[in-house]
């Protein structure tokens, strides 16, 4: 039995090819803007936890600040307090060690 290839067949064979690959393509271009979307959204996600983190630690800094200067302010009231300076102080430097 003899098997022979005909042009034909190899012209179909290759218009198949060629229809796959374009198939292909337009398929990929299709998803590209949804493929997009999903990485900005993914990268925006990332953004807000960044400033989210950021935000916490100005957050607890400025509490740290607000708790100094009601200390202060009640040292400069009764003219005493003394120990809750130095107490805070050393809460102040830890945090800022530890930052």
């Amino acid at each position: 039995m003899d098997f022979t290839i005909t042009s034909g067949q190899i012209l179909w064979f290759l218009g198949f090819i060629g229809a796959m690959w374009t198939t292909y393509k337009i398929y990929k271009e299709l998803r590209r803007p949804n493929d997009d979307k999903i990485k900005m959204l993914l990268e925006h996600a990332e953004m807000l936890e960044n400033l989210d983190k950021r935000l916490q630690a100005i957050e607890t800094t400025d509490k740290l600040q607000l708790q100094g200067l009601l200390v202060a302010i009640n040292h400069d009231i009764m003219g005493n307090g003394i120990e809750q300076l130095k107490e805070y102080r050393s809460v102040i430097q830890e945090y800022l060690i530890n930052k």
